[in-house]
């Protein structure tokens, strides 16, 4: 009888696949590989269609994520061209690395310099972080790892050890952490590794075990971990990245 890797709960239905990574970020089998995708039997359709989901279009929706699915023309899974709201400017997908910077905008937006053929961008988010908003997010980051650390070892993943993670990425309980951001995407220089996540596990120096992941999304980096959630910036991390707690 199947149970569910987030919920633990063997009623189903299971009549779903549950792409580890959203269809929305890539995850559609381009390029001849096929996508990432937990079979049916291992997510119900409750969790899938609902909390999953929500969590989803929480994180399509960050600013960063957002515009580098704007500027690299990533469709939606129905097909769509994404379009990137913010504070000061509304941008608009035309076609891989093709953008329209709707009217309305600012002024400061978008600035060409004829002389020198260089064009500057200055985008501010309307999005206020708010702490719930950052474990938001960060539950999202921790529904992927948890697919991942799946495909990899089922017996693992539904350990009585990421039971307390499953409630969390449900939203049954408040809790702590962190997750950080690049301050600059660099332009991926393939489309192999343009879109990944990975996992490790770790031991601090108190003895406190953990999970690292790391998301890359076309040259933004992400990252948090699932059970320490206490951020301890090694040496060089601030250069690199923001870092947002709550």
């Amino acid at each position: 009888m199947p149970i569910c890797l987030y919920c633990k709960v063997s009623a189903g239905p299971f009549n779903s696949v549950e792409h580890v990574i959203l269809e929305s970020l890539g995850n559609q089998g381009l390029g001849g590989t096929p996508p990432m995708v937990l079979p049916k039997g291992v997510v119900c359709d409750k969790c899938n269609h609902e909390k999953l989901s929500a969590l989803d279009a929480v994180l399509i929706e960050f600013p960063p994520i957002s515009l580098m699915r704007t500027l690299y023309g990533v469709r939606s899974k129905s097909g769509g061209l994404p379009i990137t709201k913010l504070g000061n400017a509304r941008l608009r997908s035309l076609a891989p690395e093709g953008i329209l910077i709707e009217p309305g905008s600012s002024k400061k937006a978008f600035q060409f310099d004829r002389d020198k053929g260089r064009a500057t961008m200055q985008h501010n988010s309307n999005l206020r972080m708010t702490p719930d908003h950052r474990r938001t997010i960060t539950r999202s980051l921790f529904k992927m790892t948890l697919g991942v650390l799946y495909l990899g070892d089922p017996e693992v993943a539904l350990s009585e050890r990421f039971d307390p993670i499953r409630r969390m990425i449900l939203g049954l309980d408040t809790f702590h952490g962190y997750f950080g951001v690049s301050k600059k995407a660099y332009r991926p220089t393939s489309n192999k590794g343009a879109i990944q996540l990975s996992y490790m596990f770790f031991e601090n120096d108190r003895g406190e075990e953990s999970v690292a992941c790391h998301f890359f999304f076309l040259g933004l980096g992400m990252f948090t971990d699932l059970e320490i959630r206490e951020w301890n910036s090694p040496a060089g991390v601030p250069d690199f990245a923001t870092v947002l707690e709550f």
